[in-house]
């Protein structure tokens, strides 16, 4: 998303703690790449977005508050141009094509390797 290998600051959005930490944690390794914060549910994460102006949303769609569509909806009123990244464990074709027309630049299956979840975040 970023061109010339410049660091792209990453907004981290899941609700489970647990492989939002492992997620953080692995990105970090990746020396081009920068979290810029985190959030644990769709409301969090649009204030996230807009304060902490990351390069890229990186988020989940299943959150119990506000889902990662209406999230990535509600953020894209604001800031129209930060991509959206989808990371979800309902990765098929029916709720790509959702995302999609919600305004997602990308649509990742949890357990996608690190290597084209970095390729996808730049």
């Amino acid at each position: 998303m970023l061109e010339g290998g410049m660091h792209v600051r990453v907004l981290v959005v899941d609700d489970h703690p647990a492989f939002r930490r492992a997620l953080t944690s692995a990105l970090r390794l990746v020396g081009d790449i920068e979290i810029a914060g985190e959030a644990g549910g769709g409301v969090a994460a649009c204030d996230q977005a807009e304060a902490l102006e990351p390069d890229v949303v990186l988020m989940d769609l299943s959150m119990p508050d506000l889902s990662g569509i209406d999230a990535m909806k509600k953020i894209h009123e604001s800031k129209p141009d930060l991509p959206v990244v989808i990371l979800t464990a309902h990765a098929d074709a029916g709720v790509e094509r959702e995302a999609r027309e919600a305004g997602a630049s990308g649509f990742l299956a949890k357990g996608t390797g690190l290597q084209d979840l970095v390729i996808t975040l730049h």
